[in-house]
């Protein structure tokens, strides 16, 4: 695996992917060490540094901070296809992956100043909070909290909350008759702060990708707002593209 001339980061990336697609790094697999690598291809750390960031950019790689570097497994990690409205649960099903719960709570509070926006509300009218950790072979893989208002309930609703808590969608659709027709969602990569760091048990400056969704029924009414909090290890992110009839 020696590299004879000069090396570049091109070329390292080259060798590492033969690795892994001869088996030698198979997916899931921890890589060496960077000192054994750099060793073994006879280059600096800061050039191997850098292929490894950039098949880090492309998915190839995952660093978990305290442990190293790591090949993303694709065929087990769930796609999170952004221009479909589905329930966490039901995106774990169709990619055939097991998951846990193991935190729900409920509560009714008023809506602070961001989710009253999100829902067309005024500050201090009452929403119900739903939270959930869901966890992938019990590790912490996603944390969110949904939101929707008090008054899409219906009298006795909200006793059936707890049967719900695997999914928002089908508590709004079943006990409140709504339907969700189409929905905004932004995404964004970020460094996990303090509370969430406790909550997803992640290294400092882990990143997860954080996503905040709208829901509107069919008379364009907000009914539920959601953020969402994903561990970057567990999930590929996917949005279907195509053109609008204009020249490209």
């Amino acid at each position: 695996m020696q590299i004879r001339r000069k090396a570049l980061y091109l070329e390292v990336i080259e060798v590492l992917m033969r690795g892994i697609q001869e088996g030698k790094y198979p997916p899931g697999g921890k890589l060496p060490s960077e000192e054994q690598l750099a060793r073994e291809m006879g280059i600096s750390r800061v050039t191997l540094r850098e292929a490894l960031r950039a098949l880090s950019e492309d998915g190839i790689l995952f660093r978990r901070h305290g442990s190293g570097t790591f090949v993303r497994d694709k065929k087990a990690m769930p796609v999170q296809d952004l221009s479909t409205i589905l329930s966490i649960s039901t995106m774990f099903a169709r990619a055939g992956l097991e998951h846990q719960i193991v935190k729900a709570d409920y509560r009714r509070i008023p809506a602070n100043q961001r989710v009253a926006e999100k829902l067309g509300m005024n500050p201090g009218e009452e929403v119900w909070e739903i939270e959930r950790l869901r966890a992938i072979g019990g590790k912490p893989a996603i944390y969110s909290l949904d939101y929707f208002p008090v008054a899409l309930v219906p009298p006795g609703g909200e006793e059936r909350i707890k049967d719900y808590l695997f999914s928002t969608y089908y508590f709004l659709s079943d006990v409140c008759g709504q339907k969700i027709e189409h929905g905004r969602c932004n995404l964004k990569p970020l460094l996990a702060d303090e509370k969430l760091l406790d909550i997803m048990k992640l290294p400092r400056h882990a990143p997860v990708m954080y996503i905040e969704i709208v829901d509107l029924n069919p008379e364009q009414k907000p009914i539920s707002y959601a953020r969402e909090y994903y561990g970057a290890d567990f999930f590929d992110f996917q949005v279907n593209r195509r053109t609008g009839g204009a020249d490209l």
